[in-house]
């Protein structure tokens, strides 16, 4: 790890909800990232990369592509799964591990009768497109993190509870 991977985010944020569904049916999830599209209120879904001519499946060095989507803007953002213990923690940073610029994370714990799903986020570094156009467009990116965890936990809970 660099020292700017080890430094304090520029911003960061988090939220937790109770599940009522197995650690089991969570982490399924939140590693399909193929499903994301489903719930968040930004990415439309996107598609694993292949490595060594084998497309990704989510474990650790995978690369993601993901296809984001805010009013008429699309784009697309390369991921890497850079943690992945099982059943009980996954992440990934956009723009790989040479960018780093985002970093998400999902941590799963039993709660009661079903899981409690954090989900954290840490702006490590800007973007061009941040740097370019200033604090508003960065501002802009934190409040869209906020509204996607949000949306992305209430669409989980929801897929996870019914089944």
């Amino acid at each position: 790890m660099n020292a700017d991977q080890a430094a304090a985010p520029l911003y960061s944020h988090e939220e937790s909800i109770h599940i009522a569904a197995p650690p089991e049916r969570v982490w399924d999830l939140v590693t399909a990232m193929e499903r994301y599209g489903e719930w968040s209120s930004e990415n439309a879904g996107g598609y694993w990369r292949k490595r060594d001519g084998v497309p990704g499946t989510g474990e650790l060095g995978d690369q993601f592509v993901g296809i984001n989507r805010r009013g008429d803007t699309e784009w697309k953002a390369l991921v890497e799964i850079v943690e992945r213990d099982e059943g009980r923690a996954f992440a990934f940073v956009t723009g790989g591990l040479e960018l780093n610029y985002v970093h998400w994370r999902y941590v799963l714990e039993p709660d009661g009768d079903g899981t409690r799903l954090t989900e954290q986020w840490a702006l490590r570094n800007l973007s061009p497109i941040m740097i370019e156009n200033g604090e508003a467009e960065v501002q802009r990116r934190v409040a869209n993190a906020k509204e996607s965890i949000s949306a992305t936990l209430a669409g989980m809970k929801r897929a996870a509870e019914a089944g």
